[in-house]
């Protein structure tokens, strides 16, 4: 087989290596971003810690009316005793007056945490809700987004086994030695094998041909390579 033949069979194998690997590179891009997104696990990671917030607070709430509750069930009492005249010596009324008065205090104490805390619920319940949405709203366009993936990766893993039985086409028309040539330095050079003459320059690594390498690159019985990345050089 002429090894000009061979010259522009290889030529041609690194085009369907060039396609198939765009190709891959493609279907890649795809199985990751089927593989999560993102922008969603942020958004959900935000709505849970809202979630876990929003749950705090609520709690703090409940325990803090609850405080308040046992205290106003303590003064009620306390109070019906200091004024419905059950209670007539001063002593004991002087102490019923100051243990309310206490009791207020703590409730007064209470009812200022009970509305701070109010006040960051009514905040907390906004950014939940407003999250909540956004999540729910990523979550559809996820859905439709992943159909979409799915059917891409299939239309691309096709394509590639298409690209890929092309080139194994391609490789039962080149000498085993030119193929290995063609293999190792493919694989030493990036995926980039062959390699076109331009103004006298490798188009590969931008590294002047000597004439003599330049003469052999039309000689029909031999493979001109590069003396500095050593791609398989081809003129026209």
């Amino acid at each position: 087989m002429p090894l000009l033949s061979q010259v522009t069979d290889v030529r041609t194998l690194q085009e369907f290596d060039d396609e198939a690997a765009t190709v891959r590179a493609a279907l890649d891009d795809v199985e990751y971003r089927l593989r999560g997104s993102e922008e969603l696990d942020r958004v959900r990671s935000a709505f849970d810690a809202l979630e876990a917030e929003l749950k705090d607070v609520r709690r703090s709430q409940r325990k803090l009316d609850g405080d308040v509750s046992v205290l106003n069930s303590r003064i009620q009492p306390e109070e019906k005793r200091l004024y419905d005249g059950s209670v007539r010596n001063p002593k004991e009324l002087g102490n019923i007056q100051h243990e309310v008065e206490l009791l207020k205090e703590q409730r007064a104490k209470l009812e200022d945490q009970l509305l701070e805390v109010m006040s960051r619920l009514e905040s907390v319940e906004a950014s939940h809700a407003g999250a909540r949405d956004e999540l729910a709203r990523l979550e559809a366009k996820r859905a439709a987004e992943v159909g979409d993936l799915q059917l891409e990766a299939k239309r691309l893993g096709e394509a590639l086994a298409r690209a890929d039985a092309r080139r194994e086409a391609q490789k039962l028309k080149i000498s085993p030695q030119a193929l290995h040539v063609y293999e190792d330095i493919r694989r030493r050079r990036g995926g980039m094998a062959v390699a076109h003459i331009q103004g006298g320059m490798c188009a590969g690594c931008r590294v002047s041909i000597p004439e003599a390498v330049r003469r052999r690159a039309f000689q029909p019985d031999q493979l001109a390579q590069c003396p500095n990345c050593e791609r398989i050089l081809y003129v026209g």
